[in-house]
């Protein structure tokens, strides 16, 4: 199986964190969304799309490569996120996850993992969530690679 994960990492670097996690264990190319074209997408059985959430949604370029992107029959995605408020993720994955769906592309699975996060009145605290991603939220991200569906 082909797999191919796509992301954006902007500020701390926490997504690349996730991203070169789940491309190892997945023996996955791993490419930032600047270095990716939609055609790059078709020789791909497995695409991950992941982000940090920025204003409730994943990064707009991720969202636009998906709407963008023409996959094949059998072509599926997982999604992925950090964020400094996980236990949103569900709602925080929408958008992605409608972009995917117009396009026929099934999402056989999400993860989101804390980060260390300094946006708005979160930077006027110092931050939360101070040295994540950590080895437990990698741990984490490994897991879901070996047992979400798409395997």
């Amino acid at each position: 199986m082909k797999v191919l994960i796509v992301y954006q990492s902007m500020h701390h670097g926490n997504t690349r964190v996730i991203a070169e996690a789940l491309a190892t264990e997945l023996y996955a190319e791993c490419r930032e969304i600047g270095q990716v074209k939609p055609q790059d997408l078709e020789g791909s059985d497995l695409i991950g799309f992941g982000s940090g959430i920025y204003f409730g949604k994943h990064h707009q370029s991720l969202i636009k490569l998906a709407e963008r992107m023409q996959l094949a029959s059998g072509q599926r995605a997982f999604i992925f996120s950090t964020a400094g408020l996980p236990l949103l993720s569900k709602r925080w994955h929408r958008a992605l996850k409608v972009a995917l769906a117009n396009h026929g592309v099934p999402v056989c699975g999400e993860f989101c993992s804390a980060r260390y996060d300094t946006y708005a009145i979160f930077g006027v605290i110092g931050g939360i969530h101070r040295g994540r991603p950590d080895q437990r939220d990698v741990d984490r991200a490994v897991a879901f690679a070996k047992e979400f569906s798409c395997r």
